[in-house]
This record gives structure tokens, C-alpha cells and sequence, in this order.
């Protein structure tokens, strides 16, 4: 079967990063494809500074720059099976007849389109493209789009009028993705998309966060809050309890979703 390069590339990412290094042959084995192939794909995966080249394979950064953000390509195929499990369970937090916002993410894109195949009635609010697109295919959800201006070479629209439209608005619930979760802040790499997340959080009675337990390693450049501030983490089940626990003391509630294989 023939797998896409984004999700090659991810999973290639994820094997080294978890061995904290690979050669060309392990990953060619692991994964199913030619050395050639493989070669080619850390040479793109150095350039958008993800790794760093070694001889015979390649090596993990211990430390990604507080600004690095993957193209959305990639980043949605990292640890797929783990939000795929993480939109489950955020879905089955909504109820008919609530209002949500849908934050720009994978995780909250998989919990969309689980509203969706649920057949969920709700009013749904969202800044992401893709989540709107498949929130737009189901009559059961009334549809409202954050304007602003589309962040480039990404699906999140962020700025005015998007921040005075929020600062109105009251819903029951908001799906916030996180960029970075450590140091019990909430991070990510943008000024302009932390100060959207702020307004959303602001804009709902509950908040909860969809995070894969990747993003509790490291923080990135600007901090949206405190964990203290939502309500809810939903992660999955790589979290150490040490980091459950660290989390829990700040009166935050973890769920830890399980991934299940077909």
C-alpha cells in the first residue's frame, strides 16, 4: 500500500525520536520503504530543521527552537492515531444544542469530524479551513466563521475582525490545541495565534484542551496561560504520571485517551 510522504515523514520523525536516532536501514525496515527513498526524506526533514543528518541516518534535536512549527502537512500525520483518539473523546464531551469553538489543530479537527459522523447538533464556531469544510458537510451543525486574515501557508485565519467578534460571544464550550505544553503553560509559536486562543478561552464556560502527550515536553515562544486556566486537558495515554500528577495539582482535570487499532 502506498503511503503518502507526509505520513512517511512523520513516522520516520516519530522513530527517531523516540531511539533518539536511526539509521537509513532500521527506518527502511520499520517503515517499508528504500534506502533511497528514506535518504531523501531526512534530507527534507533536516531543511525544515527537524533533525539534524548523521552518517548512515540521522538524529533527533533535543531541543526544537521556541519559534519552529511544522508545516501542517506534516504536523497532522505526527502521532495521527493518537488525536484521531483525542477527537473521539473530545466529541463525546458535546452534547446537541451547545455552542463550541473549534480551535485550528489535528486533535480538534478529528473531534469535528467526529460531530460530524455522529450526526451532532450544534452551533459550531471556527478560525481553522479545513475544520470548517468538514463541519460545513452536516445540515444537524449551524456553521459560523471567524474572519480575519489566513495565516500563510496554514488553514488558521487569525486577527480582526476575528478578536472584537469573539470578545461579544458566549459559548458552552471551546476545543483549544496547544502547540507546547510545558512548564504547566499553554505555548505556542505566534503572538497572533496565542492572542486568538486567548479570546476563544475568554469566549467560553468551558475550555478544553486537546494536547498529544508530545507537547508536554517543551514550551514554545509565547505563553497563552496557565493550565489553571482550562478546565480540562485531553490527552493521550504516553503521558508519565509524573507529568499527570503536575498537572493535576493545578486543579485541572486529565483524561487520557486510548488508541485503538483496527
Amino acid at each position: 500500500m502506498r503511503i503518502f510522504p507526509e505520513r512517511r515523514r512523520a513516522k520516520i520523525l516519530e522513530i527517531i525520536r523516540e531511539k533518539d536516532s536511526a539509521s537509513v536501514q532500521e527506518l527502511s525496515e520499520q517503515i517499508g520503504a528504500s534506502s533511497s527513498t528514506i535518504h531523501r526524506d531526512l534530507i527534507e526533514l533536516k531543511k525544515q530543521g527537524f533533525i539534524e543528518k548523521s552518517y548512515g541516518g540521522a538524529i533527533s534535536l533535543k531541543s526544537l527552537s521556541t519559534t519552529f512549527e511544522p508545516s501542517h502537512e506534516i504536523a497532522s500525520e505526527i502521532a495521527r492515531d493518537q488525536k484521531i483518539a483525542i477527537g473521539k473523546m473530545a466529541y463525546q464531551k458535546l452534547h446537541n444544542g451547545q455552542s463550541v469553538i473549534f480551535d485550528s489543530g489535528s486533535s480538534v479537527f478529528e473531534a469535528a469530524r467526529y460531530a460530524v459522523e455522529k450526526g451532532l447538533s450544534i452551533t459550531a464556531v471556527t478560525n481553522d479551513l479545513k475544520t470548517a469544510a468538514i463541519l460545513a458537510t452536516s445540515s444537524a451543525i449551524t456553521l459560523v466563521m471567524i474572519g480575519g486574515t489566513l495565516r500563510p501557508s496554514s488553514n488558521t485565519i487569525l486577527g480582526e475582525p476575528g478578536h472584537s467578534f469573539l470578545k461579544d460571544l458566549n459559548v458552552d464550550i471551546a476545543l483549544i490545541g496547544s502547540h507546547s505544553m510545558g512548564n504547566n503553560k499553554l505555548s505556542d509559536t505566534s503572538i497572533d495565534i496565542v492572542s486568538m486562543k486567548r479570546h476563544m478561552i475568554k469566549a467560553a464556560k468551558r475550555t478544553i484542551v486537546l494536547a498529544d502527550s508530545s507537547k508536554f515536553d517543551d514550551s514554545s515562544f509565547y505563553d497563552v496561560c496557565y493550565v489553571n486556566d482550562v478546565d480540562e486537558i485531553i490527552t493521550d495515554q504516553g503521558i508519565t504520571q509524573v507529568q499527570k500528577q503536575m498537572l493535576e495539582e493545578q486543579n485541572v482535570q486529565v483524561s487520557s485517551a486510548k488508541v485503538t487499532t483496527n
